[in-house]
């Protein structure tokens, strides 16, 4: 009896120590799980996702909970860990969606992910398989989450991986800091390709530990690319690397097919439908091949076909005959942003010549389906997706709108630029009802599959593209979306006045030849000395209105590009605005679509006004909303101008100095008079959209209104 008594005096003392450490762990989570829900509840205008959402996810923690304590064979210690480390979970989560709010419809993926990665360190298998295809942020909340194990220093190197992999500029400040680091040699060939010249004059002008390193790397792709990178040929060779490195082709060959024009394109476009996939070490290097595809397109074809607008056909696309099909796809496809419109209908005539009496849609077999969603958005900008789709059978163009529409949830990190892909296709189909209504009905099968399997960024994408299908069918019925959205047919003067009453606008150029030339025009437009004065310095000028309540211009001077002098002017700019505290409402791009990163850097939130005057600058609205969700634009769906933009400028300019609103429908109509004598600038003026009429930007602006704080 004695021994018996002893037995459960020593389990009583015991006990405690067990129940206090278990509950100690499920405190912690607890308050976690009470401040997570506390703010889902609050992080979006959304309510009836978020609480759908809400109930999900705590059922799948309670779940995850309910497994890790029934675990009998779980250790007392690791059942701790286990649960603290979904404690920590929830908060990494919670500030994670907190940052960026597009994240509230990964959620439940995420819980997915973390209780893979929870199972494999619980019975001590492999988890980088499981990371393979997350991105940066996600892998990042991760690694935070499993700060107590062992495996966390190989997490956290995976994160870091990601994360400089996303930003290859700063690959090599990072390296440099940490020449040692894991995964050093892939982050390596990523920098090699993002930038091969940096590569080239890194090695050369450093003497590091990490120069060492790259000079006497033995990874046969990185010794190719320093070596062609550093050959007076290597723009003409750099495409070819794999190639190269792998002695399927040698450098002689690739310079021997350069001397004719056609066979070196052709012998690109065959290249890269000859690539490995994506599993392949050497994916990483189809980089180079479509960058020197898109270049060589531009060049060859692309540029001559646009400067010969005035020429008769047989002239304007003679460079292009005797091209294969696929030939003339990749150059649609590569630089379709800088068409003409009149160059891109003419390669669209010529490419579908090879399809007569065939099915078109035999098109997407010859290039294995490559660039199928770039082809189909540029058909619908270009408005002859109805053409297109009408030169197959019915049930094969179902099918092809079925893939153009369709799993556009899957991955939330591009699945919102293709809903405004797929919104641009609305627009066109006045007249193909059968088509029209394909859509509609693919739409409506997607939202209800989204529904069915709780996929909550799916289920808000396709009822934002359900709502603007419909309100594009009803024609001019987007003072619907007013309400919801505020007026975007109207941009008030007052709203863009500072506390002086003045307007101030920052215009951008780039020192390339195109650059220096709209520089010129633009000063033109202020010469009147009665309305206009201007003020230069060796950086930037600023132009001020004669007025009670000025207009305030500043421009940077189109220094040497080559040299990055006009960046460097731009960053003077800046620095003296900053200095002076002048806030820019009004910002303008006068430059290629290339330069257009550059430019919105310079965005801020206070911006109310941006005008992309470049080829394709619709593309970038998604970057603009990130940062200023309200901002109002004006873009072109394809080629920019000059000569159109310094005519916007100027209206918009004399509209505020009679002291008026900016409303869009009157400035058009105003827009359309000035360039009715002018066919070539009034068909590119038709390819420019105002902040009210932007179909595809109404998806973007329907989703971040959704995903405002309630």
């Amino acid at each position: 009896m004695r021994k018996i008594f002893y037995f459960f005096v020593l389990l009583l003392l015991l006990r405690p120590f067990s129940i206090v450490a278990q509950s100690s762990a499920e405190k912690v989570l607890k308050e976690e799980q009470g401040k997570f829900f506390h703010q889902l509840k609050y992080i979006s205008l959304d309510s009836a996702i978020v609480h759908q959402l809400s109930r999900s996810v705590r059922i799948e923690i309670d779940s995850i909970f309910s497994v890790i304590k029934s675990n009998t064979a779980l250790p007392a210690a690791e059942k701790e860990k286990a649960i603290l480390s979904l404690a920590y979970f929830m908060n990494e989560l919670g500030k994670n969606i907190k940052q960026q709010r597009s994240e509230i419809y990964d959620i439940l993926a995420a819980v997915q992910s973390y209780k893979s990665i929870l199972k494999a360190l619980l019975y001590q298998r492999s988890f980088t398989n499981v990371l393979a295809a997350l991105p940066a942020r996600r892998t990042q909340v991760l690694a935070a989450t499993f700060s107590q194990y062992k495996e966390h220093s190989l997490l956290d190197e995976i994160a870091i991986y990601k994360r400089m992999a996303s930003s290859p500029e700063f690959i090599l400040d990072f390296l440099e800091s940490k020449p040692t680091f894991r995964y050093a040699d892939s982050l390596l060939l990523i920098a090699a390709v993002n930038d091969p010249l940096k590569i080239v004059l890194y090695v050369n002008q450093r003497n590091t530990a990490l120069a060492a390193k790259i000079r006497n790397t033995k990874n046969i792709y990185l010794q190719q690319i320093i070596s062609l990178a550093a050959d007076r040929n290597g723009s003409e060779l750099l495409p070819f690397v794999t190639e190269i490195a792998e002695n399927s082709i040698t450098k002689e060959e690739v310079l021997e097919a350069r001397k004719d024009i056609t066979k070196y394109f052709q012998l690109l476009v065959n290249t890269l439908k000859g690539s490995k996939g994506i599993n392949d070490p050497s994916f990483i290097f189809q980089k180079l091949l479509r960058k020197g595809l898109k270049e060589k397109s531009f060049i060859f074809y692309v540029n001559h076909v646009n400067e010969l607008h005035n020429a008769a056909d047989a002239i304007r696309f003679a460079s292009v005959k005797g091209l294969r099909p696929e030939d003339i796809y990749y150059i649609i496809t590569s630089c379709g942003d800088e068409l003409y419109t009149s160059s891109y209908l003419g390669l669209y005539k010529r490419l579908m010549e090879n399809f007569d009496p065939q099915s078109a849609d035999s098109l997407f077999s010859i290039v294995q389906n490559d660039n199928f969603r770039i082809f189909m958005r540029l058909a619908a900008n270009y408005n002859v997706l109805t053409d297109f789709l009408n030169r197959m059978p019915a049930e094969k163009a179902a099918t092809l709108l079925n893939r153009f529409i369709s799993g556009i949830e899957s991955d939330s990190n591009t699945g919102l630029e293709k809903a405004m892909d797929i919104a641009d296709s609305f627009t066109g189909l006045d007249s193909a009802f059968a088509i029209s209504d394909m859509i509609q009905k693919e739409l409506q099968s997607n939202l209800n599959r989204c529904k069915s399997g709780q996929l909550y960024f799916g289920m808000r994408i396709y009822s934002i593209l359900l709502q603007v299908f419909d309100l594009v069918k009803q024609k001019n019925s987007f003072h619907k979306l007013w309400t919801t959205l505020g007026n975007y047919e109207m941009l008030e003067r007052k709203t863009l006045e500072n506390k002086k009453g003045e307007i101030v606008e920052v215009v951008l150029f780039y020192g390339d030849d195109d650059g220096v030339g709209s520089f010129k025009n633009f000063q033109k437009m202020f010469t009147d000395t009665t309305k206009w004065k201007t003020s230069r310095n060796a950086n930037w000028i600023s132009i001020r209105s004669v007025s009670d309540q000025p207009i305030v211009i500043y421009a940077n001077l189109p220094l040497d590009g080559k040299e990055e002098l006009d960046l460097k002017a731009q960053d003077s700019l800046f620095i003296f605005l900053e200095q002076e505290s002048i806030e820019p409402v009004v910002l303008v791009h006068r430059g290629h679509s290339y330069h257009l990163d550059n430019t919105l850097k310079r965005l801020t939130p206070l911006v109310r006004l941006a005008i992309l005057g470049s080829c394709g600058g619709s593309n970038s609205a998604i970057s603009i909303a990130n940062i200023n969700p309200d901002a109002q634009l004006i873009v072109s769906k394809k080629t920019g101008s000059k000569s159109v933009n310094d005519t916007v400028i100027n209206i918009i300019n004399e509209t505020l100095l009679n002291k008026e609103d900016l409303s869009w429908p009157i400035i058009w109509e105003k827009l359309s008079a000035r360039f009715s004598n002018d066919e070539f600038t009034r068909n590119l003026f038709t390819e420019y959209i105002p902040p009210g009429k932007n179909v595809s930007l109404f998806v973007l602006k329907l989703f971040n209104f959704y995903n405002r704080a309630a």
